[in-house]
């Protein structure tokens, strides 16, 4: 089994792994400065990890 702060660790590079992919797969940097859909997308993407970082914190505090 891992230690608390590696499970942390893990949990993290995993959101920050799937921001990436969702990230690349969006576009290029053009596309998504000129469309405001993708912008809000990827926005809402950011918001959607912040939240699971956060509640993945949480627990790894309280367990």
């Amino acid at each position: 089994m891992f230690s608390k702060p590696v499970i942390l660790i893990i949990v993290l590079i995993l959101l920050l792994v799937f921001y990436f992919v969702i990230r690349i797969g969006a576009g290029k940097s053009k596309e998504i400065e000129g469309s405001k859909n993708l912008k809000r997308y990827l926005f809402g993407v950011r918001i959607l990890i912040l939240i699971l970082a956060f509640v993945g914190i949480v627990l790894w505090f309280f367990l």
